[in-house]
């Protein structure tokens, strides 16, 4: 017996009602129902995304569409609903495709509000609908966001969620002291202090009169027994957040950032991406409410806070140890990472000398009892692995690669441009198909799909030809990897092994890790994508 399923997705959540899953669900049932469709529902196979946006996740990032289309691999489900295309997904390329996935495997896809039924309609009318709804999605996108930058300039919150030590004046529980506040000209939307505002007040001051930094204020105002709205304890990444809020001396201000959602297709899931807007965009009412924090205190706590990022400006190094084998080595008794420690030792004479030695952590921290491995001398073991390397590059000692890098350089640049090409190409196809479906009016249904299908079989094409393109270019690009093994071998005849800083850049450029047991080095495993 196979079943139908139903898939249902909401991005607001139960706390914010709208168009919920147990209302498309029980949508879809009453439909099935009326049209006597020949269906069993069960509730194992009722799919709810409870919270999950479309526009911000891919099909595969959702627990339930990924349970749906496991059961449907299993061959337990061969129907599925959902009340729209665009609860499906906000990607028309990703909801295009994952229907295709469907109907090769013969399952009947219905969405109620586009009245589409696999088994009656053309998959071009799928398309259609998918681009449609992409569009729409972002129509929608656009005019929240006016909407919102309106609301901050008429001194109104734009938001859902208000800042901890705020609540929005129509949301106040004293009722009385609400509808006073209305009747003074307060706006119902804008903000107004809360029983909150004292913990604001206490970050302030522990920042900026205290001199303590995030996690020391945030451990201590949980010590206090403050605890955020929700009453959970308060993390150091929101006593940054509260920090440098305006709100807090009374302004409001909406648009400084616009998050873009980009498609990680190594990791099957979107990104967010931060995109900075000009100041001159910003949306700002001054003014706007109550302020909770002085003026004077909040400038002083945003110059601290600009003084602490030019001290701490230094960006961030991939273990920046100096250690040669500092994260490469690994216990082999325990798989805990081995550190390397320094000790200095006085002769008879007077005389100091320094002894580095590798340990593994486990033993370091918690004793030989959980971890019997032995220190290793760090210069010994490190020259073990610097002749083990040097053997192993020795083979690329006479190569002459002259000749290869031009020819190589000549065929990359060859392929960028016939990609350039294509990628043209493409844009004009892609523009040619969003003109067709933009005044599909104009056209019948026969015509409109003769034309769109062959848009998009000429997209297809295109597509596939760039695709071998660049997977030409990338076995060039494999090529350098090569070349950079033999300059590195080159610039490797000509240090010492005493050169600590330039045995680890050589380490940490070859090696993924090394395993060391007892008294031997037990395997050491290069970069994979190293042809060595």
């Amino acid at each position: 017996m196979k079943f139908a399923a139903i898939y249902a997705r909401s991005s607001l959540g139960k706390a914010r009602q709208g168009d919920t899953v147990e209302h498309q669900v029980a949508m879809i049932k009453e439909f099935a129902k009326r049209t006597n469709m020949d269906v069993i529902f069960d509730d194992k196979f009722i799919y709810e995304e409870d919270g999950e946006s479309g526009f911000k996740t891919t099909l595969l990032q959702r627990p339930a569409m990924r349970r749906l289309l496991g059961d449907i691999d299993k061959g337990l489900v061969d129907t599925v609903f959902f009340k729209g295309i665009s609860r499906f997904a906000r990607d028309s390329g990703e909801t295009i495709t994952t229907a295709k996935r469907l109907g090769n495997k013969g399952i009947r896809v219905l969405s109620l509000e586009e009245n589409y039924d696999s088994f009656r309609d053309e998959p071009t009318m799928f398309q259609i609908y998918a681009v449609m709804a992409e569009q729409e999605s972002r129509k929608t996108s656009i005019r929240v966001s006016l909407g919102n930058k309106q609301k901050a300039r008429n001194g109104d919150w734009p938001g859902t969620t208000t800042p901890i030590g705020y609540k929005k004046v129509k949301d106040l529980p004293d009722e009385e002291l609400r509808n006073a506040l209305i009747a003074q000209g307060r706006r119902p939307k804008s903000l107004h202090p809360d029983e909150y505002a004292d913990v604001v007040q206490k970050i302030f001051h522990l920042f900026v009169k205290e001199n303590m930094g995030r996690k020391k204020i945030a451990s201590t105002i949980n010590d206090l027994g403050y605890r955020t709205r929700e009453g959970e304890l308060f993390q150091d990444k929101s006593i940054i957040d509260i920090l440098g809020n305006e709100a807090y001396i009374g302004n409001i201000v909406y648009g400084k950032t616009r998050y873009n959602y980009i498609e990680d297709e190594i990791g099957n899931k979107k990104v967010q991406q931060v995109v900075h807007i000009d100041e001159e965009d910003w949306a700002r009412c001054d003014g706007a409410h109550p302020p909770i924090i002085e003026k004077e205190v909040f400038y002083m706590a945003q110059a601290k806070i600009e003084e602490n990022k030019k001290m701490f400006a230094h960006p961030r190094k991939f273990n920046a140890a100096k250690h040669p084998l500092t994260g490469l080595l690994v216990c082999g008794r325990c798989g805990a990472p081995m550190i390397c420690q320094k000790r200095t030792n006085k002769k008879k004479d007077g005389t100091k000398i320094e002894y580095r030695y590798y340990v593994c952590s486990t033993y370091h921290k918690k004793g030989r009892n959980v971890c019997p491995q032995a220190n290793v001398n760090a210069d010994h073991l490190e020259e073990d692995v610097w002749n083990f390397i040097e053997k192993k590059l020795k083979h690329f000692e006479d190569l002459d690669m002259t000749d290869k890098v031009k020819e190589k350089d000549n065929k990359k640049q060859e392929i960028l441009t016939d990609i350039y090409q294509i990628e043209g190409m493409l844009k004009k196809k892609l523009n040619a198909s969003k003109t067709l479906l933009e005044s599909r009016q104009f056209y019948d249904i026969e015509t409109f799909i003769e034309l769109n299908n062959e848009l998009q079989q000429e997209v297809v094409k295109l597509r596939e030809q760039k695709g071998k393109l660049e997977e030409a270019f990338q076995s060039l690009s494999d090529e350098d990897k090569r070349l950079d093994i033999v300059a590195l071998y080159n610039e490797f005849k000509n240090h010492k092994t005493a050169d600590i800083a330039h045995k680890r850049l050589v380490f940490h450029k070859l090696v993924d890790s090394i395993v060391f047991q007892d008294e031997m080095i037990k395997e050491i495993n290069f970069d994979t994508a190293l042809p060595l």
